[in-house]
């Protein structure tokens, strides 16, 4: 069983494509090795991940396997018991390609696995990793940020355009667009600001039995 926390799958699937065309986004993808298990969702405009590490696991060949939006958010409307952490556990039948949840409220769904190809989001997450300048961010407040984007929004009478933040390395944050002007001060502090490259590497398989003469 890959078991899930609810809130990390409703994190991560806010992320999912809502109307594409390419209908292997329109879901979340978890891969599994025993040890590890990833869950991701993208639109090809944003990229959700969340890593969980099983320190009690027995490491496995990996699997991997799309969820489909309706199963996705059946496994979010179910409620767990009060004072109890609500867990979404799959299991996976390569084979047939069907997918048997597990939800918090002990009941279960079966569905089929969406059958295409997940983007490389590897990939993607690399880039952020290869330019050692590029990864001095700057942290902000995301009140303030959100905030900040509200006073654009109010300025502009809801006529809302893309927006861009602007920083410097660490630095201050600024935006601005026509007459308006928004400046977010950096957060100070030992911050770990970007997680450790394992993102940006295949899950581990365990090694082939050696033969010894």
């Amino acid at each position: 069983m890959i078991q899930v926390k609810q809130k990390d799958l409703k994190a991560v699937s806010l992320a999912m494509a809502k109307h594409d065309t390419r209908y292997y986004l329109k879901g979340v993808f978890v891969e599994f090795n025993g040890v590890e298990t990833r869950v991701v969702a993208t639109d090809g405009h944003r990229l959700h991940i969340i890593r969980v590490l099983n320190e009690n696991g027995t490491m496995q060949a990996p699997v991997s396997f799309i969820v489909p939006t309706d199963m996705v958010k059946h496994c979010l409307k179910a409620k767990a018991p009060r004072k109890v952490e609500a867990l979404v556990s799959f299991s996976f039948s390569p084979d047939s390609q069907e997918i048997e949840a597990l939800l918090p409220d002990d009941t279960t769904l079966k569905a089929k696995a969406i059958d295409g190809q997940y983007p490389d989001y590897r990939r993607i997450v690399k880039m952020v990793y290869d330019n050692p300048e590029e990864t001095k961010l700057a942290v902000y407040n995301h009140n303030y940020l959100y905030e900040a984007s509200e006073a654009l929004s109010i300025y502009l009478r809801g006529n809302m355009p893309m927006i861009g933040l602007k920083h410097r390395g660490d630095g201050v944050g600024v935006l601005a667009y026509e007459e308006f002007l928004a400046l977010v001060m950096p957060l100070r502090g030992d911050i770990s600001l970007l997680p450790e490259r394992a993102f940006a590497e295949p899950l581990q398989a365990p090694e082939p039995l050696r033969i010894v003469a």
